[in-house]
């Protein structure tokens, strides 16, 4: 590889065994780091939502409506980007989460059956979004959620991840 870089690796002072690939190894053991990086991920991502569902749910409660609609959701998620960081309980709620993970996995494995959600065929819902018109804190955060979306700034990785993924919707 060195030589296919430098026309001559010589000149450079550099001499390498060409069977030896130790420079490439990271010292880390990839695949479990991989696993680990993955069910991290895998939970992170599960609290988010399901905080997300949560402040909806209250949201729509307080409109006085019946079913969360997209339009809910898309609101609660953009909403949750903000409070994530502030969560005091968000590291427990992911190790939480990560283990219902490992468990439905092991489950899984130990029965052969897989999890599916019970879902209604094809129901869509009727009801249309409207909004609150509660004072609340929650309903003024949900109502007033696109001004504070557009000046915002994400400055983790996750938060550009997220606010593409959301802005997708």
């Amino acid at each position: 590889m060195i030589k296919k870089v430098f026309k001559n690796p010589k000149q450079y002072n550099i001499e390498m065994d060409p069977k030896d690939i130790t420079f490439m190894k990271s010292g880390f053991n990839n695949l479990v780091e991989e696993n680990e990086v993955i069910e991290n991920t895998g939970s992170v991502v599960m609290v988010f939502m399901q905080n997300a569902m949560q402040s909806a749910d209250i949201y729509v409660r307080h409109a006085k409506r019946k079913e969360i609609t997209p339009e809910d959701i898309k609101r609660g998620l953009m909403l949750e980007v903000f409070f994530m960081k502030n969560r005091p309980n968000m590291l427990e709620k992911c190790e939480e989460m990560k283990q219902t993970i490992k468990d439905i996995i092991r489950d899984e494995q130990e029965n052969g059956e897989t999890y599916y959600l019970d879902e209604e065929e094809d129901e869509e819902g009727n009801e249309e979004f409207s909004e609150s018109k509660c004072q609340c804190a929650m309903c003024n955060c949900f109502n007033t959620i696109y001004s504070r979306w557009e000046n915002f700034t994400p400055q983790l990785p996750m938060e550009h991840i997220l606010v593409k993924a959301i802005n997708e919707i």
